[in-house]
């Protein structure tokens, strides 16, 4: 009998007391079941998905996000410790009825009701704009001179101060009308323009690319470009980018400046 009751003894030693090892893990467990991930803590998991919206009124979707009403919270943890900041997502459009945005699950059942109400409400017609582009030179000179086919362009030009004294020659120009939400494409003696327009209450925002094709290098096709998104006011030109050139043939130095301006024709 003592021998037996050893064995029991070196037995429960070897593998231990169940009650015991459970009421040691219990804190360790909780703990563990405290460490959440931060974007659960608040807005609950991002998830990616694709919304279906009645043709044209992709400036009305663009309008829920600008106005926040899609805005999310999340915790980020810093150095300072937890703090809340919120999210203001960008919706990706994927054709003219439907976008990929990314949201909390709950999120995305409350923007699928407010899509559906855009049925509820009429369209508006999407407005037309016309973009109008020059490449313009400008050459250091004793006076600032504006020749008269860039009169449109001229106040503009006149207030580029900053420049010194230059006399402006226009390269090229190209104009082209687009509506709301379209993609364009320009070509001109010497320049290629790719942009993309998007409409908003106070002027459009203009994904653009621009090349510019000359002599002034040996190789013309590895020519200055710029490629960029930007607010653009409406009725008002503006120098969305420069590059400097090498000297003009009576040996100034000179800029190339690349000036655009929308106007609505409707």
């Amino acid at each position: 009998m003592v021998r037996t009751l050893a064995g029991c003894f070196a037995l429960i030693a070897l593998v231990g007391c169940p009650g015991r090892d459970q009421e040691r893990d219990r804190p360790r467990a909780a703990a563990v079941a405290e460490i959440m991930r931060p974007d659960q803590l608040v807005g609950g998991n991002i998830v990616p998905q694709s919304h279906d919206f009645p043709v044209g009124r992709a400036d009305d979707i663009r309008r829920l996000f600008e106005n926040d009403v899609t805005s999310y919270p999340i915790s980020v943890v810093s150095s300072a410790g937890t703090q809340t900041q919120f999210v203001n997502p960008n919706p990706v459009f994927i054709g003219d009825h439907r976008f990929v945005v990314g949201l909390p699950p709950h999120m995305h059942v409350a923007l699928d009701q407010l899509i559906a109400n855009l049925d509820k409400q009429p369209a508006k017609a999407p407005s037309t704009y016309e973009v109008t582009f020059w490449v313009i030179e400008a050459v250091a000179a004793g006076e600032t001179d504006v020749p008269r086919d860039l009169a449109e362009v001229g106040p503009m030009l006149q207030k580029l101060t900053g420049l010194g004294k230059r006399r402006f020659k226009s390269l090229d120009r190209v104009a082209a009308r687009a509506r709301d939400g379209a993609h364009t494409k320009l070509s001109g003696r010497m320049m290629y323009v790719e942009q993309t327009l998007s409409a908003y209450p106070d002027g459009i925002e203009l994904e653009l690319k621009l090349e510019v094709k000359g002599t002034w290098t040996e190789k013309p096709e590895l020519g200055p470009s710029v490629q960029t998104t930007l607010q653009l006011p409406l009725d008002r030109a503006i120098v969305v980018g420069d590059s400097a050139q090498a000297a003009a043939s009576d040996g100034a130095a000179n800029l190339l400046l690349y000036v655009v301006r929308a106007q609505r024709v409707d």
